[in-house]
């Protein structure tokens, strides 16, 4: 039988338009279906657009602090507008190279809602796609929690609705404390909000490591942001100019008054309108796909499923390496498997937080006392203290017997870049003495690592 293409993937964020690149340079004639932009949540309204408003924050920082590095600044004063135009420049020239690319690579990209007819067929409004493989690529949106006196819309936001703010709230009552809430929460702190963020876990960042968790949060304490644990939003009302928030934690009953609430309390994979009853792509009560093999094979075996639409963690390296997956096992050519014992989660706050691997409660769990803990602090390092970043640290984790790096966990400057060699560390069971081993340059921020490393041995230099 003959297809109109080898590979039709549905949806264009970053592992759909990964995967269709990657085929295309493998040689296959691939097609790409995009119900809005290219790009996806992670370019248009999801990390892309998040960073450059902490980066702006960032600058504003360094405005305020001036002084500490001999340099004064005069008046100053905060563009909303500006803000908004330097992400939407960003944005759109980020959009328009995956465009680009994708025209390079030949793969035809056909705008419109991609649904399935059957298990090679895809359907865009008048149009049938037939294709010998289908990569489902759909990603996710905001979740919203039902809360009495909650409904989405005016001054009650999505993350979506937070990136396109016009001014900066008085103040602001945030619901969820995992990355897309504390970052947020950090954004409208530095710009002078008032900010209350309420988790209903006893810690920021529940999956976190507990000792890092706390650390980033005594920090974000000090930039302005404010934290009810254990507490959960049970209603709001309507009073002038904001909303009145009703929290309960234990026992006790709290109210908060607010300009605006915004929900952060994750995301949830779309699924709507794909058709995946009709071809049998089993799907769990939440919308994500289920049973996808070890090389992201759906239950129809020639159609896969990447990205934030499975039940794999929503993160856009997550999709980039589901798609390298899934694309070398239909081209025939597998190379690796589905992992995700090794993935890095970042959290760009100022200071920054980085995990990769085995928290210390996981690790004792399985090794017990077996578990070693090797720390160094920023505030040891030179290079850290030159820039004025010399808060927090890096905590590996190892075990006794042959040394190997079972985790490491991050907080402090630019620890989302240096997470990237334990992860390498961790991926290809490297030892504390390989990593030790290794010549670090002198003065980075990247002696920390050694330093933490040598650490797990007794034996840190300058401790």
């Amino acid at each position: 039988m003959s297809y109109d293409v080898d590979v039709a993937v549905i949806g264009g964020g970053p592992g759909g338009y990964y995967a269709a690149i990657k085929a295309a340079q493998m040689g296959a004639k691939v097609a790409l279906v995009e119900k809005n932009k290219v790009g996806g949540t992670c370019l248009n309204v999801g990390c892309i657009p998040t960073k450059v408003l902490l980066s702006c924050v960032s600058v504003l920082d360094s405005v305020k602090e001036g002084a500490d590095f001999g340099v004064n600044v005069g008046d100053y004063s905060v563009d909303v507008a500006g803000i908004q135009k330097r992400k939407a420049g960003v944005v759109n020239g980020l959009v328009g190279g995956v465009a680009a690319l994708l025209k390079k690579n030949k793969v035809e990209l056909i705008e419109g809602l991609g649904t399935l007819a059957d298990k090679n067929t895809v359907v865009i409004g008048d149009r049938k796609l037939t294709a010998k493989n289908i990569i489902l690529a759909t990603g996710s949106e905001p979740a919203v929690i039902p809360i009495p006196g909650l409904e989405i819309g005016g001054n009650v936001w999505t993350s979506n609705e937070a990136l396109a703010f016009e001014k900066v709230p008085a103040s602001m009552v945030i619901i969820g404390a995992g990355a897309i809430g504390l970052e947020f929460g950090y954004t409208f702190a530095r710009l002078g909000c008032e900010v209350t963020v309420v988790e209903f876990m006893p810690q920021i960042l529940p999956a976190a490591d507990t000792e890092t968790a706390k650390e980033l949060q005594k920090h974000l304490k000090k930039a302005g942001m404010k934290f009810m644990l254990s507490a959960q939003v049970t209603s709001a009302e309507d009073i002038e100019g904001g909303k009145r928030v009703h929290i309960k934690a234990g026992e006790k009953e709290k109210t908060v008054d607010c300009e605006v609430v915004l929900m952060a309390v994750g995301r949830k994979a779309v699924k709507n309108g794909l058709g995946l009853e009709e071809v049998g792509v089993k799907f769990d009560e939440r919308g994500r796909i289920v049973e996808t093999n070890e090389y992201m094979q759906t239950s129809v075996p020639n159609i896969y499923a990447i990205g934030d639409v499975t039940t794999g963690p929503m993160l856009a390296h997550v999709a980039w390496s589901e798609a390298i997956v899934a694309v070398d096992h239909i081209m025939g050519q597998p190379k690796f498997k589905k992992d995700y014992s090794t993935i890095p989660a970042c959290v760009y706050t100022h200071p920054e937080q980085a995990s990769v691997g085995m928290t210390e409660a996981q690790a004792r769990e399985k090794y017990g006392d077996d578990v070693v803990i090797g720390k160094f602090g920023f505030g040891h390092n030179g290079k850290a203290l030159g820039m004025g970043g010399a808060v927090g640290f890096i905590k590996v984790i190892s075990e006794k017997k042959y040394g190997a790096v079972l985790g490491c966990h991050m907080v402090g400057p630019h620890v989302t870049d240096l997470i990237t060699e334990m992860a390498v560390a961790k991926r290809n069971e490297l030892t504390v003495d390989e990593v030790i081993a290794t010549i670090h340059p002198h003065p980075t921020l990247a002696e920390v690592v050694q330093e933490a490393t040598m650490d797990t041995l007794g034996c840190a230099i300058h401790k």
